[in-house]
């Protein structure tokens, strides 16, 4: 009827109508939806839990049949199992289902359990099935070690529905449970679920780990933290030393985990706004026409955003990468100046771009200058690409001098905080670098006027009048230095000044210094090595007129330019030897020897670095930039073989006296043998000879000519390929000697003919360079590569990186990587330098960036350095020449740059020479750190912290020691093992033992113990594992016979059997001594035959008669003979009991021994 009216409406009451037909709609749904919450309430409030609904009103002959569903039984309250019993009736063929679903804060409708049958027998009959209800422990019990994330449930609904086949098969059902919506019948209960606050554990079913347990109890209540992500980047902490190569630090950068930061940042790749602040400080200007101060490589090796760079005339260029793939620079016109330190801030954003500069003046206070400029167009930038570079890369160097903190603001900043830190230790460099520079000045004047005083010529000496014109218009006494100059730098000119016949024969101020140097360094050693141990005596300074102190010589010798002065002075204030430790003091010194560009300085700070050492940080991007520099000057060393001051590294223990016998030198008797061996032609003797000769090692002075002579006379004799080889590549390359290409030639043939893998390479070599045939050349090494030389794997390599291969035409890069990385694994130098090269950059498709790796590559090669193997030799001459204070004191310093064998000769001068500085566990622990330390440095740490009570530390240490082969280590692991405390699972493992969790800890230790005897190498004598493995195997053995009853009654047996035994021997020993006693005592004949005297007889005789006369004149027989008879037969009687007791007795022991024998074995 209302709609009827409607119907009748103009237009414009009709918009009224339908707002008023709205209105009484949504009043309707009101009505509606009340009614539904009021019979909801209702039924909460009537405690019905479980009511049937039909789903559809059927038809009045359906209706009839009767189906229905419900349930007979139903728990609660939620539990992991309940038993639900349904009750049921099907007027056809039907299918009947059950389910709950969970209620969550989260969620709701979530089936947890679904359960459905098919009915097809049977209609109108009532049926019940009992179904079993399974929850997951999540939903039921509290968080513990099993259930880590309980789920919170505010309800859970149990519900029952049927449904017709036949109807589900028209809805297109088959085979599927249909939904609880779209049944025919259904019924539900509601069950209370237990509140997180209120559940119980799980009970335990199974049983965990102890170590595990206790580690879940101490993290479960651990808050998770995000990790942190932040806008701010320090790219750069800790001072970084550029030596104005091709070496910088590498960092990249990585998304944001944050999405809104993330969202910022890719929204300004093409509208940047960006800020960065580097410090940095100066020692020279750039020699080339650009060094690098800090660049931006793309993914694609082009430049990116930003480049800040510096030119020859000290000004900063900032080049930046448009949106518009054009690259556009700019260029600050103020000159940076040098020894200070200097603060560069870029801002840009979108266009703009605004440099500021502010440096410290030397005197105090700041000065900055601000450069603004507008590029054409938008800045792209994406800080995810690539890498940056700070300092020098492949491709510029960088800057001489020192990074101080960089800091970098992702998404821009007005305002920079960047201060100068550490301060001190940054304020400190620039001190004494201006001292230096001052002194220099002074000691070049000072050689200038003892030049000219000596050209002045004597008094009866002509010279020409325009000479003495000059001198008389010129020579004026003019005042060199000042009071200040000439009182802070007295100790400069007294040296200067009694040293004099050092230098006045130099060509150049800097040679002068170089020679004095290398003096003041060595009177520096020795006063060291005299005072060792005398601490803060060193620091002090020389008093007026006094013999400089240890200090002073070291700090002159290392301004003058000595390559190990500043090394020695770090070492000295970072391991106390000598005076105090002082961090901040080595921290100085070290990075002025890294900027100097010296290689132990190099390795030094790379150790430091790589491990996180005195202060120092862990950073391997910085430890790679610092071995990569080593490692190049290691690779072009070992093409200087007429260097004085380089030998082979030699890993020499003092400890080990067969290696020192090989270091006699050459009145030594190796030697002197074999050059008697090699003088009769033995040809082994003779490339040893001359392999010794060439590299100057074992103790043998470096001899080119020698060497060569030897190397032909063994080559020449066309039977050994190796000495072929050497020889011919030799004449090849006219190393000491004129080139001869057709004898080298032949006998690089001829050797490869006979297999050597290094003549192939050779022969590769010679087609690469000279022979100009590049195919032969790739065959050759290819051959030689698949022979195993590492150096014919390096030169496939460089094919493959330069796209020469004529058959593989193109350049690969991926393919040069990985022969790169072989032959440096195999200890190629140039192998190692360009695999590691790629490996600290990253962007090689294929290959992740990894500078971990890169530095342990770098590592082992640069170790190989020949300054590094002299200084060794050095310092063991001193040991072998009694100087033992000398020698800790070089060793120390080489301890210094991470060389194990160099920290283990130290500990051991340490702890014999029994220094106050305890330096012995320092160079210890220290060999611990490296890839393949020295077993002595592990069990010595392990005993340390085995002392201390921190057995975690000392068996990891001792796991260590017994996986390099160290039967000590193993030893020392079974004994904590047998103790109760658990070997490694891991270190199980490597051993190839069983890990089972139920394995028994004496099996464990048996395995250890029969590793440790078959490494003790002492067949013939009972060595520490041998007897414990003895001990261990009678106590098992023991053990296992006692534990079964059966054995244990045959043991009690036999022990009975024993005793039985003892007690009839003494009885049988005792009888015939106690019979002959009694006989004895009486006229008779003794049991043994003898007879008694003729007296006695008749005495006996006559008493005898009297005693027969008392009795009644009757004979009876003496009671002595009696008892005599009965001891006869006992004794009879005994010995046949012994005799079986006996026979008992071995059987038991017997069969004792052989089972306890088998225990044993």
């Amino acid at each position: 009827m209302f709609l009827k009216t409607t119907g009748a409406l103009t237009a414009a009451p009709r918009r009224e109508m339908l707002s008023h037909n709205m209105k009484v709609y949504s009043s309707s749904s009101f009505v509606t939806r009340a009614a539904v919450y009021s019979a909801i309430l209702c039924v909460i409030q009537g405690e019905i839990s479980a009511r049937t609904t039909n789903s559809s009103l059927p038809s009045l002959d359906r209706s009839h049949h009767g189906d229905f569903v419900q349930f007979d039984v139903a728990p609660d309250v939620v539990a992991v199992t309940s038993s639900v019993l349904v009750n049921y009736t099907c007027s056809r063929s039907c299918r009947v289902g059950l389910e709950a679903v969970l209620n969550t804060p989260q969620e709701g409708g979530r089936v947890a359990f679904r359960r459905s049958w098919t009915h097809l027998t049977q209609f109108g009959k009532r049926r019940r099935r009992r179904v079993v209800v399974t929850f997951p422990p999540a939903v039921v019990y509290a968080r513990d070690f099993f259930v880590r994330r309980p789920v919170e449930v505010r309800d859970v609904m149990l519900r029952a529905w049927l449904v017709h086949l036949d109807a589900e098969e028209r809805t297109g059902g088959r085979g599927v449970v249909g939904p609880y919506h779209q049944s025919l019948v259904r019924t539900f209960k509601v069950l209370q679920a237990v509140p997180l606050s209120e559940r119980t554990v799980q009970p335990r079913t199974r049983s965990v780990a102890w170590g595990v347990e206790l580690l879940w109890n101490l993290t479960k209540d651990r808050l998770e933290q995000c990790a942190h992500d932040s806008a701010v980047v320090d790219v750069l902490a800790f001072p970084f030393a550029s030596s104005g190569e091709r070496f910088g630090v590498i960092r990249t950068l990585h998304p944001f985990t944050s999405t809104d930061l993330e969202r910022a940042r890719v929204r300004g790749i093409q509208r940047p706004r960006v800020t960065l602040s580097v410090w940095l400080y100066l020692l020279n200007q750039c020699g080339q026409k650009q060094c690098g101060i800090i660049r931006h490589v793309t993914e694609h090796r082009t430049y990116g955003t930003p480049l800040i760079m510096i030119n020859k005339s000290g000004r900063v260029v900032v080049q930046m990468s448009l949106v518009s793939r054009e690259e556009q620079a700019f260029t600050a016109h103020t000159v940076l100046p040098v020894r200070t330190w200097t603060r560069l801030d870029l801002f840009f954003h979108t266009s703009m771009v605004k440099l500021v500069i502010t440096y410290v003046k030397p005197a105090g206070g700041t000065v900055e200058n601000t450069h603004s400029y507008e590029f054409s167009g938008a800045v792209l930038y994406n800080d995810t690409s690539g890498y940056f570079a700070i300092g020098g890369d492949v491709y510029m160097p960088g800057i001489h001098g020192y990074f101080g903190p960089i800091k970098y603001y992702r998404l821009g900043s007005e305002k920079v905080e960047n201060p100068l830190s550490p301060s001190r230790t940054l304020n400190n460099l620039d001190r004494i670098h201006r001292e230096c520079e001052e002194m220099r000045g002074i000691t070049a004047d000072y050689l200038r006027a003892v030049g000219e005083s000596s050209t002045r010529p004597a008094n009866d000496v002509c010279e020409a009048y325009s000479e003495g014109l000059r001198r008389s218009v010129s020579g004026r006494c003019v005042q060199t230095w000042s009071w200040d100059q000439q009182r802070r730098h007295s100790t400069a000119l007294q040296i200067l000044k009694t040293h004099q016949e050092l230098i006045s024969g130099q060509r150049s101020s800097r040679r002068a210094e170089l020679h004095l140097s290398q003096h003041l360094f060595k009177v520096a050693v020795k006063k060291l090595s005299t005072a060792v141990g005398e601490g803060p005596g060193a620091e002090s300074g020389a008093e007026s007129g006094a013999e400089p102190s240890l200090m002073e010589l070291l700090q002159l010798s290392s301004c003058w330019g000595h390559q190990q002065a500043s090394l020695m002075l770090a070492t000295l204030h970072l391991s106390g030897i000598g005076l105090p430790a002082d961090q901040e003091q080595g921290h100085v010194h070290s990075l002025m020897g890294g900027a100097g560009d010296r290689r132990m300085d190099l390795l030094h700070l790379g150790y430091k670095h790589m491990q996180g050492l005195d202060g120092f940080p862990k950073d391997q991007d910085m430890s790679c930039a610092y071995y990569s520099n080593v490692g190049q000057q290691t690779s072009l060393d070992r093409d200087k073989v007429l260097d004085s001051e380089q030998s082979l590294t030699e890993h020499v223990h003092l400890t080990h006296a067969h290696e020192l016998q090989t270091q006699t030198g050459d009145t030594g008797d190796l030697v002197q043998f074999l050059k008697l061996q090699a003088e009769g032609g033995d040809v082994e003797a003779q490339k040893t000879l001359a392999r010794m000769l060439f590299w100057g090692s074992n103790g043998v002075m470096k001899d080119i000519s020698a060497a060569l002579r030897w190397y032909a006379r063994s080559a020449l004799q066309m039977n050994d390929p190796t000495a072929m080889y050497d020889y011919g590549i030799l004449l090849l390359k006219g190393t000491g000697m004129k080139k001869n290409q057709t004898l080298g030639l032949k006998l690089l043939k001829k050797a490869a003919d006979m297999g050597s893998a290094d003549a192939l390479n050779g022969l590769g070599w010679y087609y690469s360079t000279a022979g100009q045939d590049d195919r032969k050349a790739v065959n050759y090494f290819e051959l030689a590569a698949q022979n195993g030389s590492r150096d014919g794997v390096f030169n496939l390599g460089v094919y493959h990186l330069n796209g020469a291969d004529p058959d593989k035409p193109g350049k690969n890069e991926t393919a040069a990587f990985q022969c790169f990385l072989a032959a440096g694994e195999q200890g190629h130098v140039e192998g190692a330098v360009e695999a590691a090269a790629l490996l600290c950059r990253g962007g090689l498709r294929g290959v992740a960036r990894n500078p971990g790796r890169a530095v342990t590559l770098l590592k082992k090669v640069s170790e190989k350095n020949g300054h590094l193997g002299f200084t060794i030799r050095e310092a063991l001459k001193a040991y072998q020449q009694g100087s033992w204070d000398e020698a800790l004191v070089k060793y120390a310093m080489i301890a210094e740059t991470g060389l194990v064998v160099a920290q283990y000769n130290a500990a051991y001068l340490c702890e014999v020479l029994k220094h106050g500085s305890a330096c012995h566990w320092r160079y210890h622990n220290y060999s611990t750190y490296n890839h393949a330390p020295h077993e002595a440095g592990l069990l010595k740490m392990g005993d340390y912290y085995s002392e201390e009570g921190d057995m975690v530390k000392a068996i990891a240490l001792y796991s260590r020691a017994a996986l390099e082969g160290s039967p000590q280590g193993l030893y020392n692991l079974a004994v904590l093992t047998e103790a109760g405390y658990s070997a490694p699972s891991r270190v199980l493992e490597e051993m190839q033992f069983q890990t089972d969790a139920h394995l028994h800890k004496s099996a464990v230790v048996e395995g250890l113990l029969l590793r440790c005897r078959s490494l003790e190498g002492q067949e013939d004598e009972l060595g520490p594992c041998s007897l414990a493995l003895l001990w261990l195997r009678v106590r098992g053995a023991w053990r296992a016979v006692t534990s079964s009853p059966v054995k244990m009654t045959l043991s009690g047996l036999a022990l009975t059997a024993l005793a039985l035994l003892l007690t009839a021997s003494l009885l049988q020993h005792a009888l015939p001594h106690l019979s002959s006693g009694r006989s004895n005592s009486h006229p008779r004949q003794s049991p043994g035959g003898t007879i008694a005297s003729a007296p006695d007889q008749q005495a006996l005789r006559g008493t005898l008669q009297a005693s027969e006369t008392q009795d009644g004149g009757s004979p009876v027989p003496s009671r002595v003979e009696s008892l005599a008879q009965r001891m006869n037969q006992n004794s009879h009687w005994l010995q046949e009991a012994t005799d079986m007791v006996i026979t008992a007795t071995g059987v038991c022991i017997c069969a004792l021994c052989m089972m306890f024998v088998s225990h044993l074995l």
